[in-house]
């Protein structure tokens, strides 16, 4: 399994969804949290991504919340 990585922001409902997504189905994530080191929104720039939640898998991204395309990365 490739490593995934989720960007978030403190209190983003989405956010908490793809959390909860990914425990659901018992997937090992990091979590870099936006709010807290807004840094991260520049390394996210650099990539042409503007917003969170964004979730990599590897070196494939989903942007925003699109359930059905994190789950098919995921596969």
């Amino acid at each position: 399994m490739s490593t995934v990585v989720l960007y978030s922001a403190t209190g983003c409902p989405l956010c908490a969804r793809y959390r909860q997504i990914l425990e659901d189905k018992s997937i090992a994530y990091t979590e870099l949290n936006t709010t807290d080191d807004p840094s991260l929104l520049g390394e996210l720039a650099k990539k042409g991504i503007r917003m969170v939640p964004t979730v990599f898998v590897g070196d494939k991204f989903v942007a925003g919340f699109r359930p059905s395309s994190l789950l098919e990365l995921l596969r």
